[in-house]
């Protein structure tokens, strides 16, 4: 019987232990997580210190020893009715602040005479037990304590159990709890009987067991209706400490089955509490250990969750790109990092930004969409460290995939970290993570961007709707001017006889020089209506002097607003091409305002000139464009034909009008490049068009129509 008081004891010390430090190491912050797990601690304090009460032979040595364990039932009334209140929010109430105030003050008054004989006179052997308690007189006054507050305790809950309107989480709670404390009561509150000689069979000290059924209960409630919003993995405590409970079980059993009682019992039970708070001790200690080796490392790692958690902000895919890569050279200190982003034309990973910590580093432009790499990412779908990745000429640290859905939309390459320490596994979370949303952003960035581009063009049809509104407004009064200018020219020749003939040449020159200027303007709206209406994509047969002409009149007024010297240089015989007029001239107007712009950007003692030279080789046109601007980067020479584009700032530019230009020029079955030597050298565009052959009469006859009806809307 004095094993099964011990195991009993045992078993519940170090289920109530387990879950009061689990609890309070959770969340400490909560104030009815502490009240919670000092009730716990206190239930576990009993239990365990009775062991060396129970088995004492020296009767003063059990009797101090049973002035320990009573510590725990001291306490044990207040903190479940403070723990009970707090649970029910009935703790701001007067009557039960006032009714927890005394409680309080009876157990610190009890705790004071505790090691006096007005509480525990001595320790005496009581049945199977080889010393407990003599009670002195003010322990029947704890007794009478206990029993009361308890019993308001179980009251209450069972008072809030019955009420209808709680929540179904709450029920249940309230059911578990309500039950589990009234069960863990009836069978713990009966070794109260041995301090009066009494003894009930199979209840004690089988009794005792229901103490440790109680934590198993709460537990569960914790768990599953989140009685103080804990984790699940309080079910670990649960089995730590039923694992104890047979570890540290088996030496007691096995000491007193061939020892008997003697001085053994002592350091045991120093053994088992010692053993019971060591995991938690070694746990400690070891995260401390490792923080301070691997501070920087949560550093850094830190960094990058926050970093990760800002990226959907950033709406430009470039710049977003290069703050990932700018980023992870500085806070991990890897030697290099590098972002490749899927392409759907070539279908292969292209190089989009890389970095070096010190000097640079050669990477591959591109990677293969069956490329071992990209064969290994796609299989792992996770952050794998370079060994597995296999042979390759390039020495990759870490290697981080970013998916959306099933899709890679590219991936990070990170070279060697500092002093060639490996990548931990806490590494390849946070990178996991930092993939995750860098595949969201760049989702964002696209999307941003395909929207830019739809507003773009919805300002673009805008822009020509007001063009073509403002032409037609502008072009009626000019036309008014031109008749008045026409009648003033014919009421100037009736008043020969009246005005001297030098007065009339005067008159008449001046009418001239207005007649040319207001006649020029109705050209270049002319120039601009047609180059502002969509086009219709159909091919008709147009002249190269035709393109060229109305081109003049669209940039001349930029060229002499910029101070930009433009020369021009075409054939003297027509060139025919079967093409859409307003197209090309879109081509050329592109290659001007750009040409533009580049030299606004050039530093200023570079000269302000254009120039257009048109002729003719073998079968094709050539046109030769160039200015003396800012230039072209030789890496950047193909790339400007893309879409998005552009080696201007994002509120200038917006990397469609070369890439729109192209696939014009491609249309008409011909080809466009770009040469320069370099930044601030000036660039050059070259444009080879097919002429039309085999010109027939209607397709000549039809042309020379098209540009006499130009020329009468001019004139008229």
């Amino acid at each position: 019987m004095l094993v099964h008081y011990c195991a009993a004891y045992i078993s519940v010390g170090l289920v109530l232990l387990g879950i009061s430090i689990f609890v309070i190491y959770k969340n400490p912050k909560s104030f009815l997580n502490r009240i919670f797990a000092a009730y716990s601690f206190a239930i576990a304090w009993w239990a365990i210190f009775s062991v060396p009460a129970i088995l004492s032979i020296d009767n003063q040595v059990g009797a101090n020893w049973c002035r320990t364990f009573i510590i725990g039932p001291i306490f044990i009334p207040t903190l479940f009715l403070h723990f009970t209140l707090k649970f029910l929010q009935l703790n701001d109430k007067y009557k039960y602040k006032v009714l927890l105030r005394l409680s309080y003050a009876s157990s610190i008054l009890f705790l004071i005479s505790d090691f006096t004989n007005f509480f525990i006179k001595a320790a005496i052997p009581k049945f199977s037990l080889r010393s407990y308690t003599v009670p002195g007189f003010l322990f029947h006054f704890h007794v009478a304590h206990f029993g009361i507050v308890i019993t308001i305790g179980i009251l209450l809950l069972y008072k809030e159990l019955r009420k209808e309107q709680s929540s179904f989480y709450r029920k249940k709670q309230l059911f578990y709890l309500f039950w589990s404390s009234l069960l863990g009561y009836i069978g713990g509150a009966p070794n109260y009987l041995l301090v009066y000689m009494k003894e009930i069979p199979i209840l004690m000290p089988f009794g005792t067991y229901t103490v440790a059924l109680y934590g198993i209960i709460v537990a569960f409630i914790i768990v599953r209706y989140q009685l103080l919003d804990i984790s699940v993995a309080i079910t670990r405590t649960v089995i730590f400490a039923f694992v104890y409970t047979f570890v540290l079980g088996i030496p007691f059993w096995v000491g007193l089955r061939f020892l008997g009682i003697g001085l053994w019992i002592l350091p045991v039970s120093i053994t088992v509490l010692l053993a019971s708070f060591g995991p938690f001790i070694f746990t400690s200690l070891r995260r401390q250990a490792e923080n301070i080796l691997r501070a920087e490392e949560r550093r850094y790692q830190q960094a990058l969750l926050d970093i990760s958690s800002t990226m959907l902000l950033i709406k430009e895919l470039d710049r977003l790109l290069k703050t990932i890569v700018l980023k992870v050279v500085d806070l991990v200190k890897v030697s290099w990092t590098a972002v490749y982003l899927k392409d759907e034309k070539t279908q292969t990973y292209v190089l989009q930004h890389q970095r070096a910590r010190q000097g640079e580093i050669k990477l591959p432009g591109g990677f293969a969409l069956d490329s071992s790499l990209v064969n290994h990412l796609y299989k792992s779908r996770l952050p794998i460290i370079g060994e597995e990745v296999g042979a390759s000429s390039l020495k990759i640290g870490l290697a981080v995939p970013c998916f959306l859905d099933d899709t890679m939309v590219g991936f990070l390459l990170l070279g060697d970290k500092p002093k060639n320490a490996i990548y931990t596994s806490d590494d390849i979370g946070v990178f996991a993570l930092l993939s995750n949303q860098t595949a969201l952003a760049i989702e964002n960035c696209q999307f941003y961007s395909q929207e830019r581009q739809r507003e773009h063009y919805r300002r673009i049809a805008t822009l020509d709707r007001q063009i073509d509104c403002m032409a037609h407004e502008i072009d009626n009064p000019i036309h008014g001017l031109l008749g008045i200018m026409f009648s003033m020219e014919s009421t100037i020749d009736g008043l020969k006889d009246i005005i001297p003939q030098d007065k009339i040449d005067f008159l008449k020159q001046k009418l001239t020089r207005a007649n040319f200027n207001a006649r020029r303007i109705s050209q270049m709206i002319d120039a601009v209506k047609e180059f502002s209406k969509p086009t219709t994509g159909e091919f008709r047969l147009v002249s190269l002097q035709n393109i060229i002409e109305s081109f003049n009149y669209i940039t001349q007024p930029q060229f002499k607003h910029y101070g930009i010297d433009f020369t021009g240089e075409i054939p003297q015989e027509t060139i025919w091409l079967r093409a859409d007029k307003v197209e090309l001239e879109q081509v050329i107007v592109n290659l001007a305002t750009n040409s533009i712009q580049a030299i606004e950007e050039a530093p200023k003692e570079n000269r302000r000139q254009i120039s257009l030279k048109a002729y003719l080789k073998d079968d094709t046109l050539r046109i030769d464009f160039s200015d003396t601007g800012s230039g072209i980067e030789e890496k950047l020479l193909e790339d400007i034909f893309l879409d998005f584009v552009t080696t201007k700032a994002s509120s200038i530019g917006t990397g469609l009008g070369l890439s729109i230009s192209r696939k014009i020029i491609q249309r008409h079955k011909g080809k466009i490049w770009a040469e320069s030597e370099g930044k601030n050298k000036g660039a050059a565009f070259h444009i080879e068009l097919p002429v039309a052959k085999d010109i027939t009469e209607d397709e000549l006859k039809r042309a020379k129509e098209d540009k006499e009806d130009e020329d009468k809307r001019m004139l008229f």
